[in-house]
């Protein structure tokens, strides 16, 4: 990687005069606010930690990275930092003569699948206070990430009018798909009844808010409920995280039948180690079916014999 030299005009810039350009130039090629606010957090962290990393950047992108010794935790950062890196040379921001990531690389990570039992999902669900707003709305939640394997991102951006209730699904747009590739979810009754409960009990004066808000109509947090999860899960003796239900998902799933290439569509992955199969929607509401997760952790049976809607 080489350098471009910094032009004169632009040797006074500061990290604050700098990241908003950064930000911009993102949000106008198209990518999601999500992952736009994810580059403005890290980015935010790390020039708050060095101010004058503009001035040493190899120097200063060295010490943040060594502060992480996850590898998932590190290759984020290492990832951000080399897109605005990248840019920041582009656009002659850049003040050093070596590229700040010269000689560095992404770290192997050390994948951790949670496996959990039926009985463990069963009694995670039993912890959030049903009674009130944000127990129930939580108990929504992980009740649609066991049956669909949804992404918690994706999930916290769903709106009222993506839900049918008449046909039991819940459709992913492409802007909300972390992949950009719409996709429809097809819900087991139980979720279906609770999205349905969970919107009745939204306010009449909330306007624009998500199926899964906070307690005043307003946007709910990833790392929030993650958090939040993380906290029901150490009442029963689970070290989990939002996330890792989409993991248990997954792996529910294929114990109960669903074959590799349902599932697949049903998360929404984008590749796959084999030759890329499409599936039709009749084919993935066959092996979603017959799988009938969460209808099994509530104790309840799928039917046998599902009759198919004609399309």
């Amino acid at each position: 990687m080489t350098a471009v030299p910094i032009r004169k005009e632009y040797r006074n810039l500061a990290p604050q005069d700098v990241l908003p350009q950064f930000l911009l130039f993102k949000k106008a090629s198209g990518l999601s606010q999500r992952t736009v606010d994810d580059y403005q957090l890290i980015l935010g962290i790390f020039f708050s930690r060095f101010p004058d990393a503009m001035d040493y950047p190899r120097e200063r992108t060295m010490e943040f990275l060594s502060a992480y010794e996850n590898p998932s935790s590190y290759n984020i950062r290492f990832a951000y930092l080399s897109v605005f890196w990248n840019w920041s040379i582009q656009e002659g921001f850049f003040r050093g003569s070596r590229h700040p990531l010269d000689g560095l690389k992404k770290r192997k990570p050390q994948g951790r699948i949670v496996q959990l039992e039926e009985s463990e999902v069963h009694n995670l669900l039993q912890q959030p206070d049903k009674g009130r707003f944000a127990g129930f709305r939580d108990y929504c939640l992980m009740c649609l990430q066991i049956d669909t394997g949804i992404r918690p991102g994706e999930a916290l951006q769903l709106m009222p009018e993506d839900f049918s209730r008449e046909k039991g699904e819940i459709m992913i747009h492409a802007e909300v798909a972390k992949t950009r590739t719409p996709r429809m979810l097809l819900l087991a009754a139980p979720t279906t009844q609770a999205i349905q409960k969970l919107l009745s009990l939204h306010s009449p004066t909330w306007r624009n808010a998500p199926i899964f808000a906070t307690e005043y109509g307003l946007s709910f947090s990833v790392r929030e409920y993650s958090r939040r999860v993380k906290s029901y899960g150490k009442k029963c003796g689970l070290d989990i995280t939002a996330y890792h239900l989409r993991h248990a998902a997954a792996l529910l799933l294929l114990r109960k039948g669903a074959d590799a290439f349902t599932v697949q569509n049903i998360l929404g992955h984008s590749t796959m180690t084999r030759t890329y199969v499409n599936l039709t929607n009749e084919d993935t509401k066959r092996g979603h079916g017959k799988a009938g997760v969460l209808l099994s952790v509530l104790g309840k049976e799928a039917p046998k014999n599902q009759r198919l809607r004609k399309i």
